[in-house]
Formats: structure tokens, C-alpha cells, sequence
């Protein structure tokens, strides 16, 4: 994709949707979306055709969801599988706003990975130029024996990479937004596993974030959403996709998704755009670009993640939060060149944060709205020092803000 990926799940069935309705995954922010559910026995062709082409027109690509290109039966029928993927396919795999065909989501039997892997396959042997699409379940401590049946988890990621041929990881994980910080622990335990896994395997990794209040999931606002994509950006991510947009029917306690039961845009809506599009803006190039070396954190560690001590980033003494709060330092190269990647990891407060250089380090440059500028004379109300040939610059920080430098 020529954008870094933001999507979401969709859920809603062909002919559910017309043209008009992709202008809201624009206003949205979306660079993509997973497509209604199609499914020949009583889908029409040309609404999912309606749908691509509304997706071309608002330059938007698309991963299609049709029942042929799920993974049941692959397993144990890979000719007959391979035969319904190529109707999908030729159906909808040639239009120029398709990127790929879902698999499924979140396999947990042998049987499961065994038929995922042979979809991939037989996806990529009638389709290699696309990427077929699959969501995993979320990492917990012994999963490794209870579902995978692998010594480490980077250990599976690369088994499938090898034997699935896949082309990139996706997962869910939403206890990040449980009541206070009872799930922050267990979403970065996540993105450290699965980053890990994925450098291990040599795949991009992909994430869904939450945008829809549930069970114990509160209803994310304009901080949690900013925190959320900043985090996973920070700590590596590929691309991104939100659980969900559409809330269809009423279930369970589901509530006030970017489009509502009436088909209406709710208060979450306009953040939820607002967020996807700053950082498309912003930052969409440069971590779609850019190679992640490591990631640590200041003032709480989560999930595994070490603390930044000063001696993990070359160029990098020290990073500290003026007003004692968590922090999120990532180093990321890009065309040979060092970033310091820092996110205020909380969702709950503001605050400002200092990054003190080393003496060989003579510029600053920050990733502003309108590209880098020189921290020396662009400061605004942060602040910025030099004594003794060593630069300390900082900035305020809202909740889950981010921001990059570029340092040399």
C-alpha cells in the first residue's frame, strides 16, 4: 500500500452498503477496509463490485471478505478449496482497489492453523500478487502449550512464515481498555510478544485496536484512541486496524461506534478521524517506512518492556517526563539515519517530556505537520538548551501523544 494501513472490521453483508457509504470510511481516515461479507449463495456480484469501485474512486484499497476465501475445508480438501478461491478470486481479486482475501479469524485448533496455512498457500499459488489475511487470537502466558504447541512463541510465528509462506501478523488485543490500568499490562505484553515474533520471523506486524465499548471495554475517547495508535506505531506496527465501525444490530453491550444501529455518525466518529487522520498526515510515511531497533520505557514498564537507562540508544543519554509520567522510547533507522520515537503513555493525562543528547549530537529535527524543523529555533512553549555542547530539547505531550526526532 502506498499509505501506511488503517482499517477496521467490517461485519456487514453485501447490498447492506452502497457507494455513498465508503465516503464515511474516507472521512474516517481509513487508507482501507475490510469489505462487506460476501457470500455467492445470496450475495450480488456487482454490490461488492459497487463497493471496490467507490473504494478506487476515494483511493481507498480493500481486503475482501467472501466466504470462498475462508480457510474451512481447506485442510481437508485443498483441490476444492483452491476451486472456490479461484471464482472468488476472479470475481473480485482483479480489481485494482483489492490487496488481499481474509482467511478468517483467530484460529485456535490444530485443524485451524493446519487449513490457515494451506489457504495461504493456495491463495498466494493463484494470487501472489496479493496478500491474503488472517487475524490471530490475542498472546497469553502458556499459550504456547495450550494452543499452539510450540517452546516459544517466536517459534510458531516463524513456523507459519515458513510453512504458510505468510506475508505479514496480524492480531487483537483490547484489554488496554478495561477500567483504569487493569488491562495496559497485558496489551503491551502483547505487543511485545508479537513484535518480537514477528522481527523473528520477518514479517510486518499488524494490530486491531478498539474503537467500540464493550463487556468491561470503555467507550474509547479522543485520548484512548490517539494512545492506542501511537503505542502500537511506537512499539512497531505495520498496520492497524478498529474493532469495529458499524454497530448493525444491537448486541450485548456493545455501544456508540463510529456509525450507530440507525446508520448514523455517533460522538466517536469525529475523533476516531480526527486521530487516523493526523497521523496519516503526520506520521504515516515515516513508520510505514521506517525499521523499528528496539523499544523500552521511562517512568512504568508494561508487558515486559525493559526501562531506558540512557545506554540503549546511541546519540541518547536521557528521556524523562517533566511531571513523573510513563513513557514509551522507541529507536527507529531510516535511509541510514537514527529517530527517537517518544509517546506519553498514558491515556489519562498530559505532560511534558525532556530528551537530553549526547555531545556528539548537533541537530535536532522534529517530525512536525508539515515535516521536520529544527528544535533549536522551533520550540514554541517546550523547551530547549544547549550547555556545554550538550542539547536538551522537549515538548508538551496530550495523553498517548507522540512525537519523532531525527538526531545527528
Amino acid at each position: 500500500m502506498k499509505k501506511y494501513p488503517i482499517g477496521f472490521w467490517n461485519y456487514t453483508s453485501t447490498g447492506d452498503l452502497k457507494k455513498k457509504d465508503v465516503l464515511d470510511w474516507k472521512d474516517l481516515g481509513m487508507s482501507f477496509a475490510m469489505s462487506p461479507e460476501y457470500n455467492p449463495a445470496h450475495s450480488k456480484k456487482q454490490d461488492m463490485l459497487d463497493i471496490l469501485d467507490a473504494c478506487e474512486e476515494n483511493g481507498l484499497k480493500s481486503i475482501i471478505c467472501d466466504s470462498r476465501a475462508r480457510w474451512y475445508g481447506a485442510a481437508d480438501n485443498p483441490d476444492e478449496y483452491k476451486k472456490r478461491f479461484a471464482e472468488a478470486y476472479e470475481d473480485f481479486g482483479r480489481h485494482p482497489a483489492t490487496i488481499g482475501f481474509h482467511i478468517g479469524d483467530e484460529p485456535s485448533r490444530e485443524i485451524d492453523f493446519q487449513s490457515c496455512i494451506i489457504a495461504n498457500k493456495i491463495q498466494l499459488e493463484v494470487a501472489p500478487n496479493l496478500t491474503p489475511f488472517i487475524n490471530f487470537l490475542p498472546y497469553w502466558r502458556g499459550i504456547e502449550q495450550s494452543i499452539l504447541h510450540f517452546d516459544t512463541f517466536s517459534e510458531w510465528a516463524s513456523h507459519m512464515a515458513d510453512n504458510g509462506k505468510f506475508k505479514m501478523l496480524c492480531y487483537d488485543c483490547y484489554t488496554q481498555m478495561n477500567p483504569e490500568e487493569d488491562g495496559t499490562d497485558r496489551f503491551f505484553l502483547n505487543l511485545k510478544y508479537y513484535s518480537d515474533a514477528a522481527k523473528a520471523a520477518k514479517l510486518p506486524l499488524w494490530t486491531t485496536l478498539l474503537s467500540v465499548g464493550h463487556y468491561r471495554y470503555r467507550e474509547p475517547d479522543e485520548d484512548d484512541l490517539r494512545w492506542q495508535l501511537s503505542a502500537a506505531a511506537a512499539c512497531g506496527c505495520k498496520g492497524i486496524l478498529w474493532f469495529f465501525i458499524y454497530m448493525r444490530a444491537p448486541m450485548s453491550n456493545y455501544r456508540v461506534s463510529a456509525i450507530d444501529e440507525f446508520g448514523e455518525r455517533t460522538r466517536t466518529f469525529e475523533p476516531l478521524s480526527r486521530v487516523n487522520r493526523h497521523f496519516l498526515h503526520r506520521f504515516g510515511d515515516f513508520f510505514r517506512d521506517a525499521e523499528l531497533i528496539g523499544a523500552w520505557m521511562t517512568g512504568k514498564t508494561y508487558g515486559g518492556y525493559g526501562e531506558f537507562t540512557g545506554s540503549e540508544i546511541p546519540g541518547i543519554t536521557g528521556v524523562e517526563s517533566s511531571h513523573g509520567n510513563p513513557g514509551i522510547v522507541s529507536h527507529f533507522k531510516l535511509d541510514g539515519r537514527n529517530y527517537v520515537c517518544v509517546v506519553n503513555n498514558t491515556p489519562f493525562k498530559s505532560g511534558a517530556f525532556k530528551i537530553t543528547y549526547s555531545k556528539d549530537i548537533k541537530k535536532v529535527n522534529r517530525l512536525g505537520w508539515n515535516g521536520f524543523q529544527d528544535t533549536k529555533y522551533y520550540h514554541g512553549d517546550a523547551f530547549y538548551s544547549e550547555n556545554d555542547g550538550i542539547i536538551t530539547s522537549g515538548d508538551w505531550y496530550a495523553p498517548g501523544q507522540m512525537n519523532v526526532y531525527r538526531f545527528e
